[in-house]
């Protein structure tokens, strides 16, 4: 081998090694911190609800500033649990879900969120999550819940829209 050869191979070396170590001590961008309800959230929700909890302008629930509202009854409280992709959920440990849910009405909910509302336990997620709502029962359930709420809690009358831009629902 001549020694051209072996000089350009150990230039390259040096060169790979250089910008292999330089980058190691380059700085990372700061990456955020999540709690494993935030991380559970992201995976199992996020993809629809946004990752904020604002969904708009697809038609799909807004849960900023409006979820927590649905804790101040104990249908409401219901009504979220035995929502299909709840119930049925990929996160099978019910303290998990119970956390992630949490996340959901008291981060994500912000004020909407009664101070007296008490967190979801394991037990009650174990409870709810077994009589999953199907089809049409999910609407009508909302519909019963959300007037509850506005008669008793002074939820927004806007809650019976799903999402900014929903048709408003006729009242009769």
């Amino acid at each position: 081998m001549n020694r051209a050869a072996v000089l350009v191979g150990v230039l390259g070396l040096a060169a790979f090694l250089t910008a292999a170590l330089s980058a190691i001590d380059r700085p990372r961008a700061a990456e955020p911190e999540l709690s494993g309800a935030q991380s559970d959230y992201l995976e199992q929700c996020g993809g629809c609800h946004g990752l904020q909890g604002n969904t708009a302008p697809a038609p799909i629930p807004v849960l900023r500033d409006r979820v927590g509202y649905f804790m101040c009854t104990a249908a409401g409280r219901r009504y979220l649990l035995r929502l299909p992709n709840i119930a049925h959920s990929r996160i099978e440990d019910n303290q998990r879900l119970a956390e992630m849910m949490n996340f959901v009405v008291f981060d994500l909910g912000g004020v909407s969120a009664p101070r007296s509302a008490r967190p979801f336990t394991e037990a009650e997620v174990a409870a709810e999550r077994g009589r999953a709502m199907v089809g049409f029962e999910v609407f009508d359930t909302r519909k019963a819940v959300v007037a509850e709420l506005i008669r008793s809690c002074r939820a927004p009358a806007s809650l019976r829209q799903a999402y900014p831009g929903e048709p408003a629902p006729k009242t009769n």
